[in-house]
C-alpha cells in the first residue's frame, strides 16, 4: 500500500540559529548593519517556512513515518536561466546546492520535535520549470516493523 502527500511549498534549507542570533530580533531594523539585516531576514524567512510547512502538514493530517518514506524536493530553476536551459533541466536530478541533507533537516525541523526515530528514508531532489517548488512524500508499507526483533 502506498500513499502520496504533496506539500505545496518551495523547499528551503535548514538555518542554524545560535543564541547570539537573538540580538538581531531586539535591534530595530533601521539600526542593523547590512550583514545583520541579511541574517535577520534569513532567520525570519526560515521561521516562516517552518510555520507554513507545519500548517500544511497538519491540514493534510500528515506525520512523518519512521520508515518507508521517499521524499522528493522539487526545486524551481533559476529565473536568470535561459528558456532552453530551464526546459532541459525540468524534472532532472538536482545536483547543486542546496544540499540534500540541509533540505531534509529543514523538513524534519518543521514537522518533528525529534527525528531520532527515523530509521529509513529515501531522499531525491529535482529541478522543475515552475515558479514555485513543492515537496512530495510517498509512503510505502514498511518491510520491517520497529517491534520486530532479529534472532
Amino acid at each position: 500500500m502506498s500513499k502520496k502527500v504533496i506539500l505545496d511549498i518551495t523547499p528551503q534549507t535548514f538555518v542554524r540559529a545560535t543564541t547570539g542570533d537573538r540580538i538581531f530580533f531586539k535591534i530595530p531594523r533601521a539600526k542593523l548593519r547590512p550583514a545583520g539585516l541579511k541574517r535577520l531576514l534569513r532567520l525570519e524567512r526560515y521561521n516562516q517556512y517552518k510555520i507554513d510547512l507545519n500548517a500544511l502538514a497538519k491540514a493534510k493530517k500528515f506525520e512523518m513515518p519512521e520508515q518507508g518514506a521517499h521524499v522528493t524536493f522539487y526545486i524551481p530553476v533559476s529565473k536568470s536561466w535561459r528558456k532552453h536551459k530551464k526546459e532541459q533541466m525540468h524534472m532532472r536530478l538536482h545536483q547543486n546546492t542546496p544540499d540534500v541533507d540541509n533540505l531534509t533537516k529543514a523538513l524534519f525541523d518543521s514537522l518533528m520535535a525529534e527525528d531520532k526515530h527515523i530509521a529509513d528514508i529515501h531522499i531525491t531532489k529535482k529541478w522543475v520549470n515552475e515558479e514555485k517548488g513543492w515537496i512530495e512524500i510517498n509512503i510505502n508499507t514498511p518491510l520491517i516493523r520497529s517491534s520486530d526483533t532479529l534472532v
